[in-house]
């Protein structure tokens, strides 16, 4: 296997990497490191990126990655717009790639890998590649150590190949976004029920309601958190559903929060980055958040913490345990059919509170010392935010 050796002396080679990491939102944020890696390691690199349609404003926005290749294999599996596929082919053929990521490890994955030119196409190994397919598209194949977060299964990949052992510190990142979106973030935050002390973005949402608490729960959870911290809540949603149980949340912290209209994605990433905390369930906006440098605190049920929680010690969350007594490595085999979600659904806010020492009580103590991010305050209201 040919392979680079990372070193001071080649970090500045003109590399041409390829990542292949086509779905989904939240999947994509998890891979954002292995971005970050690389333009650490070769700052001279061009790192480009293959997503899935839907799912490319959030790569378009990564300041590290270059171009960014829009698949619709949806459209293409129906026969329909063809033509799109095979400018696709065209454009990835004109280039000569040094390497291949394909972070996917399934079939689509894999025909998409095929259509590139690279000296190597690396992936994951016979062990760990989610679907079997893929390793046709890969000749340098790598399996993961069990037992590690996703973000870290990630990196391996990319670091065993560059036979790199060092240790590599996330930053995180802000994505770009327009000075419009800046001066909009500046007003959300000059609210005036978010000047009396620390902002906390919260999210109640997840795509699935067996990884969410109940809304009175939870409820119970932020007036506790909210008593001990004194802090101001910003409340997110994502849907109309979610957007009904925010303002019953929203009504019970009247005039120490506000509720944020919905907004693009970059723009949320980089309002969590001016904030104190972020609290969520295993969703995007965890996974976005762990992408910043603002500390998070979530809550976990059908879902494991180990796997999926931002990596760091700022990052901190409460596992919910199985009444059934099913044991899983990532995620409950019955995540989509359990009846009760008892794991998540059946804790209160004093399990939550008070059971999760290391993580509630650290973030207690460290908002009432002396983290305290800069805020840029903008004058006037926005039609962004409901009092």
């Amino acid at each position: 296997m040919k392979s680079w050796k990372v070193s001071t002396e080649e970090s500045g080679d003109l590399m041409k990497v390829l990542i292949v990491k086509t779905s989904s939102l939240g999947d994509i944020t998890h891979t954002f490191p292995v971005a970050e890696y690389l333009h650490q390691k070769f700052p001279k690199a061009q790192i480009d990126w293959m997503v899935e349609a839907p799912f490319a404003e959030l790569v378009e926005a990564h300041p590290f990655v270059n171009h960014v290749y829009r698949i619709e294999t949806k459209k293409w599996r129906r026969g329909r717009d063809l033509g799109g596929f095979l400018r696709l082919r065209k454009a990835l053929r004109r280039e000569m790639y040094d390497a291949v990521f394909d972070l996917q490890g399934n079939f689509k994955s894999g025909l998409m890998t095929l259509q590139a030119k690279a000296r190597q196409k690396v992936g994951f190994g016979r062990k760990t590649v989610p679907e079997v397919f893929n390793l046709i598209a890969t000749n340098v194949k790598i399996d993961p150590p069990a037992g590690k977060n996703i973000r870290e299964d990630y990196l391996y990949i990319v670091q065993k190949y560059f036979e790199d052992t060092s240790p590599f510190h996330d930053q995180g990142v802000r994505l770009n976004i327009s000075l419009e979106q800046q001066t909009e973030i500046g007003m959300i935050l000059s609210h005036p029920n978010l000047q009396q002390g620390r902002n906390v973005l919260v999210c109640q949402g997840s795509a699935w309601p067996n990884k969410q608490m109940n809304t009175p729960a939870f409820i119970d959870f932020l007036q506790r958190f909210q008593k001990e911290t004194k802090c101001s809540y910003l409340f997110i949603w994502g849907n109309e559903t979610e957007k009904k149980a925010v303002k019953e949340i929203h009504h019970n912290f009247q005039g120490r929060s506000v509720v944020v209209e919905k907004l693009p994605i970059p723009m949320l990433q980089n309002l969590m980055d001016q904030l104190d905390l972020v609290i969520a369930m295993d969703s995007l906006p965890l996974h976005l958040a762990g992408i910043t440098s603002t500390p998070t605190f979530s809550i976990f049920g059908a879902s494991s913490a180990n796997k999926y929680r931002p990596i760091g010690a700022k990052h901190h969350s409460f596992q919910g345990t199985c009444p059934y007594k099913i044991t899983f490595d990532k995620r409950c085999p019955k995540l989509r059919s359990c009846p009760t979600g008892a794991c998540i659904r059946n804790l209160s806010g004093t399990d939550v509170f008070t059971k999760s020492s290391h993580g509630t009580f650290f973030l207690v103590e460290r908002m009432r010392g002396s983290l305290y991010k800069f805020r840029v305050n903008k004058p006037e209201s926005n039609e962004r935010v409901n009092q």
